[in-house]
């Protein structure tokens, strides 16, 4: 129960700054499109610093043994999602947008700051496994469904979080740790992620018709799935395997995949419609990824006292 309390307060604090970022955009401050400064800037800079900054902690065979199972789970629950998906399809109807909606969340940048406000940034490091685990089938799967092109492993290889999580990976197995001016800049900015997120979202938020957003069934369902059944199908499949009876520090681990599958639709998901589908593609994307931060709000902390009382 206290894990969904602070969950709670977090998500409320961040739909705060979701606010903020709406109102730039609809008082006139800000524009629509001035978003992408903000989504360049976490992509390039403030994303793989908190990455890399995670993995400046001590090593040990307890953390490393934690990270390679949050990796494990992470793609067993993306593959399962994948083909729960492509069964689901014709008998839901559901459009490319939706099909990619129903698997990708945003384990990134609603996941971090959540986890690094709860767990503390030591837990930061596991976020890792999710986000490693995501790129390599939203790259290429994901790509392939919204706009039925496959990427090369060289520019999936080359995003800039994967590009941190291998950096952050050889220092830590290395024991390598960085000079102090290094660390405080990598912690500074990584700082910046929450609120900066959030502002994104918001901004994406402003340029949303209501009337879109919570006028089509499909939505709805597509937001069940999204956040409803994801998390319960990978609460059920941890409470099958036992992996977390009589290890707590095993359970917290798992607790952020199960968080990051708790998660919105994820915004990358609106990008590459925009990139490789159309106009219309990505429009429908971003009010399916509305709905689906509104409804988090409620579904985050009530799937959280689901997992502690089933994991």
């Amino acid at each position: 129960m206290e894990l969904s309390l602070l969950l709670m307060e977090q998500i409320v604090s961040m739909a705060l700054m979701v606010l903020m970022g709406y109102a730039l955009v609809k008082t006139g401050h800000l524009k629509s499109a001035d978003g992408r400064v903000l989504s360049v800037l976490t992509v390039y800079i403030i994303c793989p610093c908190v990455i890399i900054d995670s993995f400046q902690i001590e090593f040990s065979q307890e953390k490393l043994h934690g990270l390679v199972v949050a990796f494990v789970a992470a793609l067993t629950a993306q593959l399962v999602l994948i083909l729960l998906g492509h069964f689901l399809r014709k008998p839901m109807k559901l459009s490319p947008v939706e099909y990619a909606s129903f698997i990708y969340s945003n384990g990134g940048n609603l996941l971090i700051p959540l986890v690094s406000s709860i767990l503390g940034d030591e837990y930061v490091f596991y976020t890792c496994a999710f986000i490693g685990a995501q790129n390599l089938f939203m790259w290429t799967h994901g790509v392939m469904v919204l706009g039925g092109h496959t990427q090369s492993w060289k520019k999936i290889l080359l995003t800039p979080n994967i590009i941190a999580i291998f950096v952050g990976l050889i220092l830590f197995l290395a024991r390598i740790s960085l000079p102090e001016v290094v660390g405080v800049t990598l912690e500074k900015v990584g700082d910046t992620n929450g609120p900066v997120c959030m502002f994104l979202i918001g901004t994406l938020m402003a340029d949303a018709r209501m009337r879109e957003v919570f006028g089509k069934a499909q939505n709805y369902l597509v937001c069940f799935g999204r956040l409803i059944v994801s998390p319960l199908l990978f609460a059920l499949g941890i409470r099958l395997s036992g992996i977390t009876l009589g290890d707590p520090n095993l359970k917290q681990v798992l607790w952020v995949t199960f968080l990051a599958l708790s998660a919105p639709v994820a915004v990358s998901v609106t990008q590459i419609s925009n990139l490789y589908g159309s106009p219309e593609a990505a429009r429908r994307a971003s009010t399916i990824n509305v709905m689906s931060v509104v409804f988090c709000m409620a579904t985050m902390p009530l799937m959280t006292l689901v997992y502690q009382a089933v994991c």
